[in-house]
């Protein structure tokens, strides 16, 4: 029995995701796998489902790097650049070492998630919802304000066409219009 079949081999190699830089494959994601000591045997190509797979601890890290990544929601320094009252600079560094990427993420915390983040995490979570509330009504209130507008447009443009259509019809006289006679 060979040592790799009872030990887990992959631990050996030096596995590196990476985002390419230049030719067709510009942006997208690679993997490089080595073996320590063999500096002819390289794998280089780009990232497919089996190697998230196989190198699960490896792809996170890369996907944790990547602050490209999309976030879904408020993000904290957001918070921070709209209420800096409401949250300091070494707050955001400690919720983002516990893995919280936005306002809605610390808005819903459990309480067990709470303790983690330590003395004054409830008061931060009640802050984190009262920032969204603000901003829920905000946007609510800017956006009636913009439904308003376009309705008090909508009244006028129908008021030309009422008024033009009017006119039209008291040049015309009322009824049937008469039919042409054909000559044959």
């Amino acid at each position: 029995m060979l040592d790799s079949d009872t030990h887990n081999a992959d631990s050996y190699l030096d596995v590196r995701f990476y985002i390419c830089e230049e030719g067709d494959f510009k942006g997208k994601p690679f993997i490089r796998i080595e073996v320590p000591g063999d500096k002819n045997n390289i794998f280089d190509q780009p990232v497919n489902d089996n190697h998230k797979a196989r190198f699960p601890r490896q792809w996170l890290h890369f996907q944790m790097q990547n602050d490209d990544a999309p976030v879904i929601g408020t993000t904290l320094k957001q918070w921070r650049e709209d209420a800096p009252e409401e949250l300091s600079v070494g707050q955001i560094e400690e919720l983002q070492i516990l893995r919280f990427q936005t306002v809605e993420q610390v808005a819903r915390a459990s309480d067990s998630q709470l303790q983690r983040i330590g003395m004054g995490a409830t008061g931060l979570r009640e802050r984190a919802k009262g920032y969204l509330d603000r901003k829920n009504r905000s946007e609510s209130s800017v956006e009636l304000e913009k439904t308003r507008s376009e309705l008090e447009e909508l009244k006028a443009q129908m008021q030309q066409l009422l008024a033009a259509r009017s006119d039209e019809t008291m040049r015309r006289s009322p009824g049937r219009p008469r039919k042409e006679t054909v000559e044959e």
